[in-house]
């Protein structure tokens, strides 16, 4: 932490507010200067992450749309594939179809009356490509086309556990997403287990992104830093 000299910590606290700072406090047996140190690693972190959940979220998406892409050709379905309705049945897609909505209509926002496919699967976030990970698709969009895209998972042929393990590590994911986009506190999850997770997703996809990014990642040497 900069000198305590240099400004007030008790009008720091004030600013974040004592609802903020609660958990860092109470980890911290009540000292404030430790207390602000934490604050501050836990945005270290939280940075850390943001930067490889969205290297693997890149991955995913292009790796997905590559997969449906390839899905609907073989259906006889003319491009894209966010735009057929046989791939989303049930009564469940409601969501997901209005999420693809606002995507094509987002990406029409600079005059494109027909924007390229990859505008618009670069407007899907995070959350959409988790629920396309869910059980509802296992029979449209896994068996079929998905499954294929995680070649190095234990039992690349299972269509069914492949399915059943990305969606329980996205799930995980797509809500440490959601803490880290809110600015919530991390400092009490098992950070380096949610690490793990990444970057075994990336690697049952690929093994060459893997390496990559296994040694691109700073949540390491973040992690190590911990101040209490």
């Amino acid at each position: 932490m900069p000198a305590s000299s240099t400004f007030n910590p008790q009008v720091i606290l004030s600013r974040l507010t004592i609802d903020r700072m609660r958990s860092y406090l109470e980890d911290c047996d009540d000292d404030l200067d430790l207390a602000l140190d934490l604050y501050a690693w836990n945005a270290q972190i939280a940075a850390a992450f943001l930067e490889d959940l969205g290297r693997l979220e890149v991955v995913l998406r292009n790796r997905f749309d590559e997969a449906l892409t390839a899905l609907a050709a073989s259906d006889g379905l003319p491009h894209p594939w966010y735009d057929h309705r046989t791939l989303f049945p049930g009564r469940g897609s409601k969501h997901i179809l209005k999420v693809i909505a606002k995507a094509k209509g987002r990406a029409t926002r600079h005059g494109q009356p027909h924007p390229p496919q990859s505008n618009v699967i670069a407007e899907l976030g995070f959350g959409f490509w988790r629920f396309l990970c869910t059980e509802r698709y296992l029979t449209s969009l896994w068996s079929p086309a998905l499954a294929s895209r995680f070649p190095h998972h234990p039992t690349p042929n299972n269509a069914v556990q492949i399915q059943v393990d990305v969606e329980s590590r996205m799930d995980r994911l797509h809500f440490l997403r959601n803490r880290v986009a809110h600015h919530e506190p991390l400092h009490r999850r098992e950070l380096a287990a949610d690490a793990a997770l990444i970057l075994e997703l990336i690697r049952w996809m690929c093994s060459d992104m893997y390496a990559w990014m296994a040694g691109l990642s700073r949540i390491p040497a973040v992690l190590a830093s911990r101040p209490a």
